[in-house]
């Protein structure tokens, strides 16, 4: 019995299994002490743990068979890094200040809590959020946020299951006829709504903008408008 159940459960599904579980607690180990880790110390824990794995590869290939003096080695080349990355993640070894830990590495996308608002609530106008609802608009008076100098606004998709996004170019004619010419400073994501989403260029500024430009909706060209840049107030 005790044969059999090596053979149809223990082999083919607990050990397995088993072995998934190590490598899934062993993997989140690692990503734990590198997120709680400074930026040096992850790439230091890197430096060592690559050493210790071509150590490992060039002992195991230049041996028929590891004697405990080189399996030790191999023991201490894999464990140590983790060891003392850990203890050094867990404050044992000096402190680390919660703000220079990767876990709290500034995010690639940062959205100012004051960024430009420009929705659409139909695919005739785009609209802008006010206390009251959204006022159509074919004018958009950009204020930049103060929170950063470059280019970033959210689109406010308040259209249930429809696609809009903000396309910005240069801008023909006037205000009262214009139109967009072939260059593009600026196409969001299409997105469906509802969805507020964020556009964020690190490469752009609003100043970077002409005095007056084109905007429009890529699936709408009906939803379009001049926007120019204001000053607050």
């Amino acid at each position: 019995m005790k044969t059999e159940f090596r053979n149809r459960v223990f082999l083919p599904i607990v050990l397995p299994l088993a072995i998934l579980g190590c490598m899934a607690l062993f993997i989140g180990a690692v990503a734990a002490i590198l997120l709680f880790n400074t930026h040096e110390g992850a790439l230091a824990i890197a430096a060592v743990a690559a050493a210790g794995i071509l150590l490992t590869v060039s002992l195991a290939t230049s041996q028929e068979r590891l004697d405990t003096p080189r399996r030790a080695v191999v023991a201490f080349a894999a464990v140590v890094p983790f060891a003392l990355g850990g203890a050094y993640a867990a404050g044992l070894l000096g402190d680390i200040a919660d703000e220079d830990r990767n876990i709290n590495a500034e995010p690639l996308l940062v959205v100012p809590d004051d960024a430009p608002i420009i929705a659409a609530e139909n695919s005739l106008d785009f609209c802008i959020p006010t206390d009251a609802g959204c006022e159509d608009a074919d004018l958009w008076e950009v204020t930049p946020s103060e929170q950063g100098e470059t280019l970033v606004f959210v689109f406010d998709n308040r259209e249930s299951g429809v696609q809009h996004n903000v396309v910005i170019t240069e801008l023909e004619g006037d205000v009262d006829d214009p139109a967009p010419t072939g260059e593009e400073f600026v196409s969001s994501t299409l997105v469906s709504g509802p969805v507020l989403d964020p556009y964020v260029d690190d490469e752009l500024r609003w100043e970077d903008l002409p005095e007056q430009w084109f905007f429009y909706c890529e699936i709408h060209p009906n939803m379009n408008g001049v926007g120019t840049v204001v000053a607050e107030g």
